[in-house]
């Protein structure tokens, strides 16, 4: 029996900034939340529009307490500080005239947004998203899928606190950082592409690692692939470790790199400032050197980078990869499979015919010996990507429960594989189960 946990019906705090979230990710930006400059600003949401070549930033700051003026130059401040020209600020509660908030942030270029009636919250975000029709689904999943993620980060913390003389849980929280909130703040994509390959080589294998320390190895140790008692406790068993956490790292900065290593290409294309140098001078000696940033970067990795971007929608990769990473949960369901294609094709912008070449991509610019998909068929008529974190594949499997039958019951779902169905059950179980035990 698959398990349930529902959503707030009226999001307040943390759940109305994912619904915010939520909903511009459902209309098709590209998302990074909660971004933090140690000191400095904690940015909730950084919204990339790749419908424009290159793509188009927006800063979004959601309030769902109190607020008043000082706020809207505090993101003011954020925007001239970031070198971001579209602000939108989002609350969830009115104030007395209304109208002077609005044009004094019009003045600022920032668009002010009150959600104070959640029954009108499509007709005034449709202003800032463009998009009316957004499936509800996709905002619901979207939401699931961020506070798993916040889970995950929430336990992550926990175990670093809590087992000290472990090395793992130190580095992934670092490696995170990273990820998420250092190299955001670097405004040349070439060496933010560099720093992220940096850090990705910095922690080669670290669910391998991750793996033998938790049963008592040296976590400096080169290792190159999981235990197998940690493996089927985490795939077979689907149990709550913390693989489930280093897989969703290691994904997450693959994704990372991706982006940036695109959006180079595109602001490159449009010969837009420093966001398009790929030379920089240092100091050596007394003497000016130019360096080739993007010459730093592995052979294998810049050819699969020039590989990728002869297909006209690779600019949309980042969005794709999101989508399927985090929603669809990192596989593809055989029996659906002309029908995941199209689904993808939709929230993605990404051409049916072409949706192969988007799945092949991450195993050109992170190329492995055999292969980032396994077929599981005859069994599970699945396919999946290798390593992948299993509360997002419980994401992508009640996804499908929603998305594929009217009843929005498992059993019927039309599925081939004598395992199939056990298998997304136990996969939505666990899911359930991240989220309930940090509730």
């Amino acid at each position: 029996m698959a398990n349930v946990i529902n959503l707030p019906v009226l999001p307040e705090g943390r759940f109305f900034e994912e619904y915010i979230s939520a909903y511009f990710q459902s209309g098709g930006y590209y998302i990074e939340r909660n971004i933090t400059e140690s000191q400095v600003l904690e940015l909730d949401i950084i919204a990339t529009d790749y419908n424009t070549r290159p793509p188009r930033i927006k800063l979004i700051e959601v309030k769902s307490g109190d607020w008043g003026f000082s706020d809207l130059f505090k993101v003011r401040g954020w925007m001239c500080y970031l070198d971001i020209s579209d602000g939108i600020f989002i609350v969830r509660s009115d104030k007395d005239k209304m109208e002077d908030f609005k044009e004094k942030a019009r003045k600022l270029n920032i668009v002010l947004i009150s959600v104070s009636d959640m029954t009108r919250a499509r007709e005034v975000l449709s202003e800032v998203v463009g998009k009316t029709d957004i499936d509800e689904i996709d905002i619901e999943t979207w939401r699931f899928s961020y506070w798993v993620e916040r889970n995950l980060l929430k336990r992550l913390n926990r175990y670093k606190k809590t087992q000290k003389g472990k090395k793992c849980f130190s580095a992934l929280e670092e490696y995170f950082d990273a990820v998420n909130n250092e190299i955001f703040f670097i405004d040349n994509n070439v060496e933010k592409a560099i720093r992220l390959y940096s850090a990705f080589e910095k922690y080669p294998h670290i669910s391998a690692k991750t793996g033998y320390e938790i049963i008592g190895d040296n976590f400096d140790i080169a290792y190159d692939r999981l235990p197998k008692e940690v493996y089927e406790d985490t795939y077979y068993k689907c149990n709550y470790n913390a693989i489930q956490i280093s897989t969703f790292v290691e994904h997450r900065a693959r994704l990372a790199i991706m982006k940036s290593a695109i959006d180079y290409k595109l602001y490159k294309e449009a010969g837009i400032g420093g966001k398009a140098t790929d030379k920089f001078f240092v100091k050596m000696l007394g003497s000016d050197f130019e360096i080739d940033l993007l010459n730093i970067l592995p052979e294998s990795f810049k050819e699969g980078l020039n590989k990728i971007s002869m297909n006209p929608h690779f600019h949309r990769y980042p969005i794709f990869w999101q989508w399927f990473m985090w929603i669809f949960g990192g596989f593809i369901l055989k029996d659906y499979e002309e029908k995941e294609y199209e689904i993808l094709s939709q929230k993605t912008g990404i051409p049916k015919e072409e949706i192969p070449s988007a799945l092949e991509s991450y195993e050109i610019l992170f190329p492995q010996n055999d292969g980032w998909f396994l077929d599981l068929s005859p069994n599970l008529n699945i396919k999946l990507m290798k390593m992948f974190p299993v509360p997002f594949m419980g994401i992508g499997a009640n996804y499908r429960r929603l998305i594929y039958t009217e009843s929005k019951k498992f059993e019927d779902l039309k599925l081939g594989g004598t395992h199939t169905i056990y298998e997304l059950k136990k996969w939505n179980n666990l899911t359930v189960d991240v989220l309930s035990v940090e509730h």
